[in-house]
């Protein structure tokens, strides 16, 4: 995910992960570098998810950097993204990245 992951990175950042998404697989996401995202960009990381969960997968927030966390969190959408924060705790499945 890119630095500022709003309303103007949606359709690069659904794009991408359009494919991923059908595949019975774990979808990592990085969110390491996230240091702004904004209400869209949540809604479109939770579609994503359940998109996944809808195809037998799942997606995984990975590595949320401080700033994504603490935004996630006072909007109550921190753990409806599924965050790990080491990729030793990933669910042992297929794994696509983002």
């Amino acid at each position: 995910m890119p630095e500022r992951f709003d309303v103007h990175e949606i359709a690069d950042f659904t794009a991408k992960v359009a494919h991923a998404t059908a595949l019975a697989c774990v979808l990592l996401v990085d969110a390491s570098a996230v240091r702004y995202i904004d209400r869209r960009g949540m809604d479109v990381l939770i579609e994503a998810r359940l998109r996944c969960i809808d195809h037998t997968g799942e997606m995984v927030l990975l590595n949320p950097s401080l700033a994504a966390r603490i935004t996630l969190e006072l909007s109550g959408r921190f753990e409806a993204l599924n965050p790990i924060a080491e990729e030793a705790l990933l669910p042992q499945s297929a794994e696509c990245a983002a």
